[in-house]
């Protein structure tokens, strides 16, 4: 039985690494495709209890070249894996990782990436140099395919899917469901809001804006906020805060979900607002209206691969801008919802591509 080892920001108890890895996994598992998963993780034991699969430290250079002893495939995605915008180290380590896979006669693929920005002159000439290396390369948006073809990647060819998680099922758990009931007015609509701290640009007026501007529309529509933590030790404190400063109803979900969960509490919301990418993909996986705040150029792509409304951008976010536009949402989301929910059926089919892909390799097959 084939083994496919797996790299990336996994073991982090972030909600949307971590639903890449299992939309992955989930893949394979419908694919009935016979192989046996391995995942490289910055926690083992939590990446085994979560998925069900074996893991392997992801740090120490012994570690990593055993894990590669036992692989049949490399596997490096998805994510934002290969940008130095929130470390400079980042792309270091995971080009390292495909290096020696490489070195070792290990077949690699880079699979459902969200590619860039590279501003260092080392990690763009690196990554161009292991990525013309690589067996195959899918990314998850044309920007991505754009940005590698500016770094000059020429081989393998670039395919265009979508992110895994896409293929995860919801898991509408008896947990979730018992803390809905006890915590969410039954007879309101529920907003979820889904923020994280910005550390390069992280001015407090933001954050007012955005909360003033849930506030009003809360206020508007008789809503009710929920804020989502998807990266639980770091937004949980954010949430708390913003959810202070509003003087709408509102409740932080401070019952720590795993991704399945996660995509479930979303898909009972009326409406999202998020910075975070993976909650986007969640309420349009389950055909939620949703608005995203571009902090970064990953949430304005899928805003346009998922036809949702055009994000504002973080750089310029202004009360009346930002309330402009959460009206905007709550007046067409029966709209967004119906033109949302038929773009996600397109990019589901385009993330099971990246588990044909894997499997291609696997038999010794060009990607068809």
């Amino acid at each position: 039985m084939a083994t496919i080892l797996f790299s990336g920001y996994y073991g982090f108890n972030n909600i949307g690494d971590e639903a890449v890895l299992g939309g992955l996994l989930a893949g394979l598992h419908a694919a009935d495709a016979g192989v046996t998963p391995v995942v490289l993780s910055g926690d083992p034991a939590a990446t085994t209890a979560l998925h069900g699969v074996a893991a392997r430290p992801r740090m120490g250079l012994g570690a990593v070249n055993a894990a590669l002893a036992e692989a049949d495939l490399l596997v490096s995605g998805g994510g934002s894996l290969l940008q130095d915008v929130t470390s400079l180290r980042s792309p270091l380590y995971y080009l390292g990782v495909i290096a020696l896979a490489q070195r070792a006669g290990v077949p690699t693929a880079v699979i459902a990436q969200g590619m860039g920005p590279l501003h260092a002159p080392w990690n763009r000439l690196w990554a161009r140099r292991v990525l013309d290396r690589v067996r195959a390369v899918s990314v998850r948006d044309d920007a991505s395919a754009a940005f590698l073809t500016d770094l000059g990647v020429t081989h393998p060819p670039v395919e265009v899917t979508a992110d895994p998680a896409f293929l995860l099922e919801p898991d509408d758990s008896a947990r979730l469901a018992e803390w809905w009931e006890a915590h969410i007015p039954p007879d309101r609509p529920v907003i979820g809001v889904a923020l994280r701290r910005w550390t390069r640009a992280n001015p407090p007026a933001r954050y007012t804006a955005i909360a003033d501007g849930l506030a009003t529309l809360a206020a508007e529509r008789g809503a009710f906020l929920l804020f989502l933590p998807m990266q639980y030790g770091a937004d949980l404190p954010l949430s708390v805060q913003i959810a202070g400063w509003t003087p709408a109803e509102s409740r932080v979900l401070d019952l720590p979900l795993t991704p399945r969960e996660t995509l479930a509490a979303v898909g009972r919301c009326n409406a999202v607002v998020a910075m975070r990418l993976h909650t986007l993909i969640f309420a349009a996986a389950r055909g939620v209206p949703a608005l995203g705040i571009a902090y970064d150029p990953k949430v304005l792509d899928f805003a346009l691969a998922a036809d949702l409304p055009l994000p504002p951008r973080w750089e310029t976010l202004t009360d009346t801008d930002f309330l402009a536009a959460l009206r905007g949402l709550w007046a067409e989301r029966a709209a967004i919802a119906t033109r949302v929910a038929a773009r996600a059926q397109t990019l589901t089919a385009r993330a099971r591509r990246n588990i044909t892909i894997m499997l291609d390799l696997l038999t010794e097959k060009e990607p068809s």
